[in-house]
């Protein structure tokens, strides 16, 4: 586990949309600051191409840049919403072997930290955004808590959620929005999904797109394989009549299959949420909705 301490560098970078200007991400960078981290500004941090921050190659040049400077030790983005996956044919790989260190963000950037994690081993933290996390100016206590025990290489126990499964099971745990997952299905940076625990989470998507989106996650390789699955707060979904609900789909999603399962954890584009490392190891019981981070 990496310990990230008082007086360490931290890069600021935007890999997926833009914020145009610094002042969005400024209470957020007084935040960093708090933390004892000494923020540096990626060069195409507030460039702007259409809804992204500059073009792929640019983006994915911060993300290089990042890994490549063994002064900074965590990389946070500035904001999420859409862009990642146009980055992921331009970051350099076998850098972010040598040069391993956490990526910090949430949504669309867990494209990034995936296919990161999936090609080189790299392990990221999910569910705090500097943009998103921000808006009022404020961070959720929940978020600051998870991600100091992150930055200081602690382990925890989260209980949260309910029982859809009892069982036990330990893996990798890939912790995604469910759209930006199913984007990268079919790509050389969708992750081997055997022997993990999958959390999944999705906001303002319709029922119904959620349900076909569970049924082409259902079809990928080693789907069988998996250990166990989490499934947190799908926000905002929305449904006409004919579509049913949001429990319909998890139960046809779960239909053959026997892994334990947890409903309703407290992860997704709520105010408060838990911060988890993309690719650490876990271990959940579903019977008592607990979900122990070991190692990352």
């Amino acid at each position: 586990m990496m310990k990230i301490k008082s007086g360490d560098k931290a890069a600021i970078i935007a890999p997926s949309a833009q914020i145009g200007d610094i002042a969005k991400i400024q209470p957020a960078i007084e935040y960093i600051k708090s933390l004892g981290l000494i923020p540096v500004l990626g060069k195409n941090l507030c460039k702007v191409n259409r809804y992204m921050a500059g073009t792929d190659e640019e983006r994915a040049a911060d993300i290089n840049s990042a890994l490549a400077d063994s002064q900074i030790k965590v990389i946070f983005c500035a904001r999420a919403a859409a862009g990642g996956l146009r980055t992921l044919p331009y970051i350099d790989y076998e850098l972010a072997k040598r040069c391993p260190k956490p990526i910090i963000g949430f949504c669309d950037n867990a494209a990034v930290q995936i296919a990161l994690w999936h090609k080189s081993g790299l392990v990221s933290y999910n569910g705090f955004g500097l943009a998103y996390d921000f808006r009022s100016n404020t961070l959720d206590s929940q978020i600051d808590a998870d991600l100091r025990r992150l930055l200081s290489g602690e382990t925890y126990t989260i209980k949260s959620g309910k029982t859809l499964r009892k069982g036990t099971a330990a893996g990798k745990l890939i912790c995604v929005n469910l759209s930006t997952l199913m984007r990268m299905a079919g790509t050389p940076y969708f992750p081997d999904l055997s022997g993990k625990i999958l959390l999944i989470e999705d906001v303002h998507e319709k029922v119904y797109r959620i349900d076909l989106m569970l049924q082409q996650l259902k079809q990928q390789p080693n789907f069988a394989e998996i250990n166990g699955i989490i499934l947190g707060r799908f926000t905002d979904a929305e449904s006409d009549a004919e579509d049913g609900t949001i429990d319909d789909c998890f139960a046809d999603f779960l239909q053959d299959t026997s892994f334990p399962v947890i409903a309703d954890f407290d992860f997704g584009h709520t105010p408060s949420r838990r911060v988890l490392p993309v690719g650490g190891d876990v271990e959940l019981n579903a019977a008592t909705a607990e979900l122990k981070i070991l190692h990352y």
